[in-house]
Parts: structure tokens; sequence; C-alpha cells
């Protein structure tokens, strides 16, 4: 498979319809989805990124990823640095130079929706782990009307314990979809599936719940395909979110251009 390295891990470069085609075949155990934030933990934290590279499919989710894949054709370290700021300029509103590394982003939060709707066309049965309580069943009675004869196995807002495992285990299903938020998710995955061989695959995807149950209102359109979801995130939760975009948006682009 196609793949974009970023600290030794290598991110897979597909399309959602090659993605599809790799879970048709039965080929992706344990998806995960590196963000930059993701990633510059992975760089720190080796048993974290051992678990990145076990992991069968790594989904390119973030605008900074796109950015520098980019900036990193450009032969040395000075002349990158030099072309960042007119690069987000131009990245505001002109994306076509960029996407070259990687032909399409896959979000968590916009990956769930079409997994849903090739779980119902497929007849798999799915459980949805994780959120904070209520937040998985708002979400599955949206997916459940949006989708009539898609199979939920179950839901739980368990902790990433034994007795989330105990409680996947009981229910059966083909797939397990996980909103615990890195790392936790990952390592949480990374022991499941050791412990349940009967499910076909483990998706990491974040906060999506809390979208898809009107938990949090996400961006609008227009913001999400400028690239500038963070800073409708940054005004609704400041304080939760300020660390975290400065990592994705200043520290991720930087140390990146710096390393290679």
């Amino acid at each position: 498979m196609r793949s974009v390295d970023f600290f030794g891990i290598p991110v897979h470069s597909l399309t959602l319809k090659e993605t599809f085609g790799i879970l048709d075949q039965g080929k992706a155990r344990l998806i995960v989805t590196p963000n930059p934030e993701i990633l510059l933990n992975a760089r720190t934290n080796p048993k974290f990124k051992k678990i990145l590279l076990e992991s069968d499919l790594r989904l390119p989710d973030g605008h900074g990823l796109l950015l520098v894949s980019t900036l990193r054709k450009i032969p040395t370290t000075f002349l990158r640095v030099l072309f960042l700021a007119p690069a987000y300029l131009l990245f505001l509103f002109y994306k076509k130079p960029f996407k070259k590394s990687f032909p399409t982003l896959i979000h968590g939060s916009d990956f769930l929706y079409p997994l849903l709707e090739w779980a119902e066309e497929k007849k798999k049965s799915i459980f949805f782990l994780g959120a904070a309580p209520g937040v998985a069943e708002k979400a599955v009675h949206f997916f459940q009307k949006e989708f009539s004869k898609l199979k939920v196995a179950g839901f739980s807002h368990e902790d990433p314990n034994e007795t989330a495992i105990a409680l996947v285990k009981a229910k059966k299903p083909d797939l397990v979809v996980v909103a615990y938020g890195s790392p936790k998710q990952e390592f949480w995955m990374h022991q499941a599936a050791q412990e349940l061989p009967d499910v076909e695959s483990f998706i990491g995807i974040g906060g999506a719940l809390d979208f898809w149950s009107g938990h949090i209102k996400r961006a609008p359109l227009f913001l999400r395909k400028l690239g500038l979801e963070w800073l409708w995130r940054l005004f609704l939760e400041p304080k939760k979110r300020f660390k975290r975009i400065w990592t994705a948006v200043v520290k991720f682009p930087l140390i990146s251009l710096f390393s290679e």
C-alpha cells in the first residue's frame, strides 16, 4: 500500500474506495486514524508507536498531514520553513497542490458515516463503545434512523478495561467502533484484538460519537472544507482545545520539517 512516513510511522495513502476494498477482503483488523497530535505522541512514546505500527490501516486524519507532506518535498529545511506561512495561506483557498501525497483525508468523524453504510450493505453487526454517558446511545438512535437495516450489536460508555472487553464478547459483533480518544482507544483496541479473535475489525473514531449524537456541534461545512475545523473547536472549548490545536497547527509542522 502507498504510504507517507511521519517519524517512522507509515500513514497509508488511500481513497475511500480503496479503504473499503481492503475491508471487503477482511485484511483490516485494527484501524487507526493518526492525526498530528497522535503522531507527535508516538514520536516520544515507544509503546504507543509500536501499537500504531502493528495496526493494519493507518488512515490520515488532519490537514496538517497534507501540508507537511507537501512541504517536505522542498529540498532544504530553510526553504521549507520559509515557505510555511505562505503555504498556510494558499492551503486555505486552494488545496489541490497539497493532495498529491494523500488523495483524501479520512477523519474519524467523517469515516464513521460511510463505514456504517458499508456495514449495513454487508450485513455486519456493529458495537459502539466509548464517549460520555448517553452519547453512544444518542448516536445509535440517530444512525438507526439513517440506516434502517443497520445491525447494532450494542453500545456502552464503559471505560477501556476488561469489563468493556467482556461486554463486547457477550454481544459478538463483527465490528467495534471505539471512541475513547487517543491514546486510550488504541491501547484498548490492541489488547481487545488479542482477547476477541472473532471481531473482524476494531476502528478508532476519536470524538465522532460526540458529533453524530449532537453532544458537540460540528463546524459549518465551509470551515471544514477550508481546513479550519480546529478554529471552531477552539471557539467552543478554548481551555480544552488550545494545547491540542497548538500542537496540530504549530508544533507538528515545525518538528516535522526540521526532523526530515
